[in-house]
């Protein structure tokens, strides 16, 4: 599913590009800029109702979203024409946008990770790449203003130790012609635990009209099992337990809390509740917030929407590798397989985390158009082959992987939403 915005007729010449309500100071029209692209912009709401959101999308694709009325962000850029649209939206539903055309030289700095205001629990992997055609001869990275690391490797790989509270994270590079880039993300280390999400809003637009099965995780209908969790729906036999209507921890006071055990290796536990055949729909957001009490052991956390229609089986499957940050997979439903996406899954533990998946059925096929954990929206646009079926369903899934020595663990999911049309 890609995004239909408004894209604005004409550019304004002038420094600022405003139309409808969106002023973007940074990048002016025109402008020739490095990677990565500074983005400043302010919004006045197109009715009564107060800014709810802002959007950065360059060439039509959504890179950045955050709440408020303004957006101060850098984001990496590939060399290039390209254009840069804001857009608001109110809480009444009405947007506005305005757009900038310019051109990235193609030199500079791109990073993957970490995004700017993420969050991380002591530790942090700064990954990307520096590029210039003169090449790039030095590579430094600052931790509020202090010399962390330095390299003349243009690839950035390195994980650094982080002092609790802000951290202001600038990524240096110098080329041989003495031109110097920078790329600035603040990242929030050892974020105390919350009682409730920061917003439990969906992370993703849910056009109007929409169908809708909210609070799942307090429904009735759940079904599990354990061996049928592993390689071939053969895995060991382990202790498990899902227990409703948990007060706390809880953002609505009514979660639902998993916990796998047991001390065979590699144990697993899956649980689904199926909502209905809703044979017209095949855009879903899964939207729902999950909290970890000791992720270090698990071996993965999977999240999954599954549809059975026109004799198709779709399998909307994801899995976090919360056990070491090495980022989402997603699953291959023809080939029944997991494969590993530059995603990254970077979930904390003893807090909640809100997580939003977009992903459509097209063409007979799965396509998994982007993740959104804490606020950090990151596009993926895989499609993989459905597989024959004859069952009409939709459900949704959630799966506890244990690792080598099966330690005990739990996992609270609440507001558990899934919408579709």
């Amino acid at each position: 599913m890609k995004y239909t915005i408004r894209l604005v007729a004409a550019l304004l010449t002038l420094t600022a590009a405003s139309f409808a309500g969106v002023t973007v100071t940074s990048p002016a029209n025109g402008a020739v800029t490095n990677s990565p692209v500074h983005v400043v912009a302010s919004a006045t709401p197109n009715s009564a109702s107060p800014v709810a959101a802002m959007q950065v999308y360059i060439d039509g694709g959504l890179v950045y979203q955050g709440t408020g009325a303004s957006v101060d962000t850098y984001l990496s850029i590939g060399g290039g024409n390209h254009q840069v649209t804001v857009q608001e939206w109110d809480q009444a539903g009405s947007t506005a946008t305005a757009a900038a055309n310019i051109t990235a030289s193609g030199s500079g700095i791109t990073l993957s990770s970490p995004a700017n205001n993420a969050s991380a629990n002591g530790v942090v992997q700064v990954t990307g790449n520096a590029f210039s055609p003169n090449g790039i001869t030095d590579v430094q990275i600052y931790d509020n203003g202090n010399l962390v690391a330095n390299s003349t490797n243009p690839a950035v790989n390195q994980s650094l130790s982080l002092a609790p509270g802000s951290n202001y994270i600038v990524v240096q590079a110098w080329d041989a012609a003495g031109t110097v880039f920078d790329y600035p993300v603040t990242v929030n280390s050892g974020v105390a635990a919350q009682t409730a999400a920061p917003t439990d809003a969906p992370q993703a637009n849910i056009p109007a009209g929409a169908g809708s099965k909210l609070n799942i995780d307090e429904m009735g209908g759940w079904q599990s099992c354990d061996a049928c969790a592993g390689p071939n729906g053969a895995g060991p036999v382990d202790p498990y337990s899902m227990t409703q209507n948990i007060n706390s921890p809880s953002i609505d006071g009514k979660a639902a809390t998993f916990w796998l055990g047991g001390n065979v290796p590699w144990g697993a536990a899956l649980w689904w509740d199926q909502l209905g055949p809703v044979d017209s729909a095949s855009h879903f957001v899964y939207d729902l917030q999950f909290y970890s009490n000791n992720p270090t052991v698990a071996q993965g956390l999977e999240f999954d929407v599954n549809q059975s229609v026109n004799n198709l089986k779709y399998i909307f499957g994801t899995e976090c590798d919360v056990r070491t940050n090495g980022g989402w997979r997603v699953w291959d439903t023809a080939n029944a397989r997991w494969v590993q996406t530059n995603a990254t899954c970077q979930a904390q533990p003893n807090t909640w985390n809100h997580l939003t998946w977009e992903v459509e059925r097209v063409g007979g096929q799965t396509h998994f158009i982007a993740v959104t954990l804490n606020g950090y929206r990151q596009v993926l646009d895989l499609y993989f082959n459905a597989k024959p079926m004859g069952a009409r369903e939709l459900n949704v899934a959630f799966q506890m992987d244990g690792d080598e020595h099966e330690d005990n663990y739990q996992t609270w999911l609440d507001k558990v939403n899934l919408y579709y049309w």
